[in-house]
């Protein structure tokens, strides 16, 4: 951080000034994410009954005709290769966008939103249209050049990583808002209805496969049956954490300990829900906490960034 970034408002945040190893280990975290996210497996999505997205318009199921082979993921690994080290990002990112969009609409056709597809697909189209935007030239003219989009400065590269924090920091925001339109703005109140449906998750479970929710599970919701305003203050701190996301953009300090926040409530989540969010996780720790572990233990007067 310079001098003058320092004392910038915090209402007008600037991209984290990430060294170039930090945005090479970065952009290396988010290639194995948006790869490991793809659902490969494409056979078994013969129809799309419950079309969303551009599956209103295209038929997406020749995916499950000539489902993706080692060509096809070879040339995705080649291209989240080029992204990484910096060389033609755009070019490099195009073939996992467009299998992690064409596969995860397709998915999500089937009767079931997978929420992990659409945080991963989002950060991984903002990153391709950032790499595509022209350069402003010093007259203050708007200009494609070449060599930004074959081998990017630093600061673009900055711009790049803080573009997919940004899709992190408005889903938690977006979220947030959500549950309280949908529950007209009560729902902090009706938290221990949550109970209700834990119960039938439960039992749903059961009656499928036979086996008996965990005791954790169990003790869980009753716990949220037996101490409502207790479990209003669990689920209401996860609503503030969503609704104040926006707190990771203002500087990498921020960045670092509202991560681990977020990591907590999921995890927490977890215990109580049994659901998982593993790829929020890892996108947290990619571009929240990992590039920022030093920056935000150093000490606060220091104005070098690590």
């Amino acid at each position: 951080m310079t001098p003058l970034e320092s004392y910038r408002p915090w209402w007008q945040p600037n991209p984290f000034s990430y060294r170039q190893w930090q945005l090479w280990l970065v952009r290396a975290g988010f290639s194995f994410l948006v790869f490991d996210n793809i659902k490969w497996a494409t056979k078994t999505y013969t129809t799309q009954a419950h079309p969303t997205g551009i599956a209103n318009f295209v038929d997406l199921t020749w995916l499950a005709d000539d489902p993706p082979g080692f060509a096809t993921k070879a040339i995705v690994m080649a291209g989240l290769f080029l992204y990484t080290i910096g060389i033609a990002p755009a070019l490099g990112l195009f073939p996992a966008l467009f299998y992690s969009i064409c596969i995860g609409t397709l998915v999500n056709s089937q009767g079931e939103t997978q929420h992990s597809w659409q945080l991963v697909t989002l950060m991984c189209l903002g990153q391709f249209i950032v790499c595509l935007l022209p350069q402003r030239t010093p007259l203050g003219a708007l200009r494609w050049q070449t060599r930004t989009l074959l081998a990017p400065q630093l600061e673009r590269q900055q711009l790049v990583a803080y573009t997919a924090t940004v899709v992190i920091a408005a889903s938690y925001v977006v979220s947030g808002i959500v549950k309280l339109i949908a529950s007209d703005f009560q729902w902090v109140i009706r938290v221990p209805y949550l109970a209700v449906q834990l119960l039938k998750n439960n039992w749903a479970g059961f009656y499928d496969t036979g086996i008996s929710p965990p005791a954790w599970l169990e003790q869980a919701t009753r716990l949220i049956i037996d101490h409502p305003n207790l479990a209003r203050l669990f689920f209401g701190s996860g609503l503030v954490l969503e609704l104040t996301a926006f707190i990771v953009l203002i500087n990498r300090q921020l960045a670092f300990w509202f991560g681990l926040a977020l990591v907590s409530l999921h995890v927490g989540i977890f215990y109580v829900m049994n659901l998982t969010f593993n790829q929020h996780i890892a996108a947290i720790l990619i571009f929240l906490v990992m590039p920022n572990i030093g920056h935000a233990l150093k000490r606060k007067n220091s104005l070098g960034a690590l």
